[in-house]
């Protein structure tokens, strides 16, 4: 029996554009949620500071720029081996895919793993696929 890996998808709404929208995955560990009691609020808590991380060390990038200018029209999950399996896979692609792995500090727990915002590249879908990550379903 495999265990997933799970994401969060905030895709800015469709434009009315012929250009692509960009996105920004953030990969929780649902089994923090279901196996290790975790509350929703701590988990919810590292997706922020993976998030955040990301967009920080990003922050030059022409495609994080334009992700942050469309605020208004944005819309707002894994085991360890998954996610860590996941930033080896981002990590190995050529050029590297920009992504943040949050681990959570004193325990040394990766908790959440944030992609930069993308274009929903092949090689991006393909890591998470390969990952085994699926939408998170209440």
């Amino acid at each position: 029996m495999s265990e997933s890996v799970e994401i969060s998808d905030t895709s800015p709404a469709p434009k009315p554009t012929a250009q692509p929208a960009l996105v920004m995955q953030i990969i929780v560990r649902r089994d923090l949620l279901d196996a290790e009691g975790w509350g929703v609020g701590p988990l919810m808590a590292q997706v922020a500071h993976a998030t955040s991380a990301v967009l920080h060390e990003t922050r030059e990038r022409p495609e994080t720029q334009a992700y942050l200018g469309n605020l208004k029209n944005m819309r707002k999950t894994a085991n360890q081996a998954s996610i860590e399996r996941l930033a080896s896979l981002l990590a190995a692609c050529e050029p590297p895919v920009p992504h943040h792995l949050w681990v959570e500090l004193p325990e040394n727990i990766p908790t959440c793993l944030a992609l930069a915002p993308n274009l929903r590249e092949p090689k991006i879908k393909k890591a998470l696929d390969k990952a085994g990550c699926r939408l998170w379903r209440a």
